[in-house]
């Protein structure tokens, strides 16, 4: 279970669409207030009714602004979107549930014309539910839709590419005998691992992983002089020559490389620039 709380997930920091969706939702919100009548609105005037949907969406409008356009200045460690994780989304939305909940609680709470019943509260909660259930709808939805695109976009460029790397490098091991030689083109990734590096390479008609005691750091300056090998991640290194393709889902843009049996992510930061390299 824990493991699968820190498995990464997407998170959605473009402020330009945030600040469309929350208007949105706010606008969903109370019309769905000024048509279902949740709280009885039938007893009220059709003036009384439209000044009760506006201020619920007015309230929806400021917390989820709040929250997603303001509240991430101030935590920005938590909100980290190289380390965003399930659990981090899991506790997100409750806290956001929680946040526009107690709002609109406030609201019928002090407003005199209403009185709140247990039954009201569930309301309240269920309206909740309600907004950030569409929140999350729309934001999986353009986060899917920009991961497919960009790995399309991928694809494409990786049809037309063509590089060489026959040159001999030289990975020196804290241990000596860990130490490898081997020529870039054989090279599929480089995985950071602690102390240590992983490099997946292809030779003699095989795959095969050496560990070198070494930093990634000092992996990555020893191939920077071959524009083929990308940072596509905190901790991965890449041979674009041998991308197959790429795929979009809910967790980002992943790529499969030639001859090895696993995913490499890709970190949105570095989408952009793999682009124009490949």
């Amino acid at each position: 279970m824990l493991k699968f709380l820190k498995k990464a997930y997407p998170f959605n920091n473009d402020l330009k669409h945030n600040a469309k969706v929350v208007f949105f939702i706010s606008v969903i919100v109370g019309g769905f207030l000024f048509f279902f009548e949740p709280f009885n609105f039938n007893e009220f005037s059709d003036n009384e009714r439209i000044v009760i949907a506006l201020v619920i969406s007015v309230i929806t409008f400021s917390v989820l602004s709040f929250n997603m356009i303001v509240l991430p200045s101030f935590i920005k460690s938590f909100m980290d979107t190289q380390r965003w994780n399930i659990f981090k989304e899991i506790l997100w939305n409750i806290w956001l549930l929680i946040s526009v909940a107690m709002g609109y609680f406030v609201y019928f709470r002090f407003n005199p014309i209403f009185e709140i019943a247990p039954n009201d509260a569930i309301k309240i909660i269920l309206i909740s539910i309600f907004a950030i259930s569409i929140l999350v709808i729309l934001n999986q939805n353009r986060l899917m839709k920009l991961n497919i695109n960009q790995a399309l976009t991928l694809n494409q460029k990786l049809s037309s590419k063509l590089n060489t790397g026959h040159n001999n490098v030289f990975f020196e091991s804290k241990y000596k005998k860990d130490s490898i030689s081997l020529t870039v083109n054989s090279i599929r990734v480089i995985k950071s691992a602690g102390n240590y590096i992983e490099i997946y390479y292809f030779e003699n008609g095989e795959m095969s992983k050496h560990f070198v005691r070494s930093t990634f750091v000092y992996a990555e300056k020893l191939l920077e002089n071959f524009n083929f090998i990308f940072r596509c991640h905190r901790t991965y290194l890449v041979n674009t020559n041998f991308i197959k393709e790429a795929e979009g889902g809910p967790q980002g843009v992943k790529i499969q490389v030639q001859d090895l049996d696993f995913l490499v992510p890709v970190s949105q930061n570095y989408i952009t620039k793999l682009q124009e390299i490949i």
